[in-house]
């Protein structure tokens, strides 16, 4: 069985950007994908800061997973099958394979089965969202949730900010103190 420090649930935006704040700071991530984000069929996206030509949503995902994995995260086109949390950890089933993550980060808006699974109530309009706290962090301990499963705006530069401020929560968590992500 793999072993991360984090699971993500969903390659989106909020997800990869998630998994880029996570491996900077030298934690493993591993980010789990079924390329469902409604970012694939969105041709050009304008309002995404430092595209000012604007970028296609597929593109623009490529260019996030590229860029999460050259920090290290691992991101993994498998479907998530199950998910439970076991020994203080989360245990994650996909059709290839079992992995085990610290914490894990609901990052896919279409997979509210797997939080309905960990005993998440959903809410909000339609009963599709995960309520978080100012962290993401989910009424389920060491689970959070990051980008529109969260009820925020569909926006992708919102949801990128979101896994951003999501993945930095959890860092602070794991060493204890304040955290920032400095270029070098």
């Amino acid at each position: 069985m793999d072993r991360y420090g984090v699971i993500i649930i969903g390659g989106g935006v909020a997800g990869l950007s998630s998994a880029i704040f996570l491996a900077r700071a030298d934690i493993q991530a591993a980010a789990f994908d079924q390329s469902e984000s409604s970012l694939y069929r969105v041709s050009k996206v304008n309002n995404y800061l430092g595209f000012p030509d604007g970028v296609s949503g597929a593109e623009l995902i490529a260019l996030g997973r590229r860029q999460a994995e050259r920090f290290g995260a691992e991101v993994s086109d498998e479907n998530v099958t199950a998910c439970a949390p076991v020994e203080g950890a989360f245990e994650v089933t996909t059709d290839a394979r079992r992995a085990r993550g610290d914490f894990i980060i609901l990052a896919s808006n279409k997979r509210t089965d797997i939080a309905r699974s960990l005993g998440l109530q959903l809410g909000g309009f339609g009963n599709k969202f995960v309520g978080v706290d100012a962290n993401g962090q989910t009424a389920v301990d060491r689970c959070y949730a990051a980008g529109r499963i969260t009820g925020l705006p569909s926006q992708a530069i919102i949801s990128a900010g979101d896994g951003a401020k999501v993945a930095i929560a959890i860092i602070q968590r794991i060493r204890g103190g304040y955290y920032v992500d400095h270029d070098t």
